[in-house]
C-alpha cells in the first residue's frame, strides 16, 4: 500500500513561541519569542499528511534510510513516511489489536517498540506481517495512568516512558519517568527520574501552565531532552535526568496538537501534529548551528 501525501509547503511568517537548541552554562532560561539556536521556527517546511494519519500519535527517525516511522491512535500497524518522495507505505502488517490506543514508536536494532497509553510496551519484530513473535511488557502501575511518550536514551541503555498523568503523581508536583532495560527486557523497580512542574511554571512565569508530556526525543548535538506537551502548548528542555533547563510556549496556530517529535543525526527536527481544526501535519526544521551558512 502506498498513499500520496499532500503538497509540501512553507508556513507564512507566524510568530512562533518555541525554543531550545544548544544550551549554555548560565542555567535555566526562557528566551520568549525567539527561535532556538540553530533553527528558524518561523519558517517550518510543512507537509499535510492526509486522513490515514489524522490521529498521528508518535514518530521516530530511521537512520538507515532517512525516513520516519509513524503510528496513529486508531490504526493497528506502523507506517513509514518517505521524507523525500512525500509518500507513505505500510512498514508492518496488523500487529496490535484494534482499540489498543498506541501512542508512540521507537525502532531499536531489529525490533519496533510501541507504547500503549496504559504503560504497556509492545515489541514487534521488524516488518512483521501479523502478531506472530510480538511480545508485551507491562509497567504494572496501580491506579489510573496515561502515557504518550517513549524515547530511547543510549546513555541509560534503555527506553524511557514519561507519564502524561499518573495516579502516584497526585499532589507531588512532578511528572515521572520510568526506564525499560533493553538488555534484560524488564522495567526498573523504581522511578528513573522526575521533572518539576513548579520549575516549568517559574520559567514561563505562568502559574497555570499545563505540562502533560505528549512526545520527547534527545537532541543529538546537545544531548538535551526535548519534551512536547500538547496540553498547554509547551516545549520543555531538560538534561537526560529530568533537570529543567528551558521552557517555552508554542504557537497553537502552528502546533495545534503536537504529538510527535524526532531528530535526524544532524539535528534536523521533525514535529507531527494530529488533525485538529485542519489536516494532520509534519513540520521539518533544518538545523543550522552557529557559524554554518545556509
Amino acid at each position: 500500500m502506498r498513499k500520496m501525501l499532500f503538497k509540501n509547503k512553507c508556513l507564512p511568517s507566524f510568530l512562533i513561541l518555541f525554543c531550545s537548541g544548544l544550551l549554555f552554562a548560565s542555567g535555566c532560561k526562557n528566551t520568549g519569542q525567539h527561535s532556538p539556536e540553530g533553527y528558524a521556527l518561523d519558517k517550518p517546511h510543512r507537509t499535510e499528511l492526509g486522513k490515514f494519519l489524522n490521529e498521528i500519535s508518535g514518530i521516530c527517525f530511521l537512520v538507515e534510510d532517512s525516513s520516519l516511522l509513524a503510528v496513529s491512535d486508531s490504526k493497528e500497524k506502523v507506517v513509514q513516511i518517505d521524507i523525500r518522495s512525500k509518500k507513505l507505505k505500510d512498514y508492518t502488517g496488523r500487529v496490535i489489536n484494534s482499540g489498543s490506543d498506541v501512542e508512540d514508536v521507537i525502532k531499536i536494532d531489529t525490533s519496533i517498540f510501541l507504547l500503549m497509553s496504559k504503560g504497556i510496551l509492545v515489541e514487534v519484530p521488524q516488518k512483521s506481517k501479523d502478531t506472530a513473535g510480538v511480545k508485551t511488557y507491562d509497567l504494572g502501575l496501580s491506579g489510573a495512568n496515561d502515557f504518550e511518550t517513549l524515547y530511547y536514551d543510549a546513555s541509560a541503555a534503555g527506553l524511557i516512558l514519561l507519564c502524561k498523568t499518573c495516579a502516584r503523581e497526585k499532589g507531588t508536583g512532578v511528572r515521572t519517568a520510568y526506564r525499560f532495560d533493553l538488555r534484560s527486557r524488564t522495567f526498573d523497580d523504581g522511578v528513573f527520574f522526575t521533572i518539576s512542574r513548579a520549575q516549568i511554571k517559574t520559567l514561563l512565569k505562568n502559574s497555570d501552565a499545563k505540562f502533560e508530556p505528549s512526545a520527547a526525543a534527545i537532541h543529538p548535538p546537545s544531548r538535551r531532552l526535548f519534551i512536547l506537551s500538547s496540553a498547554g502548548h509547551l516545549l520543555v528542555v531538560t538534561d537526560t535526568r529530568g533537570q529543567v533547563v528551558e521552557a517555552y510556549d508554542l504557537d497553537p496556530e502552528v502546533f495545534p496538537q503536537a504529538e510527535g517529535i524526532a531528530f535526524a543525526p544532524n539535528g534536523d527536527m521533525f514535529i507531527s501534529n494530529e488533525g485538529k481544526n485542519g489536516p494532520p501535519t509534519l513540520l521539518r526544521f533544518t538545523y543550522l548551528p552557529k557559524g554554518k551558512k545556509k
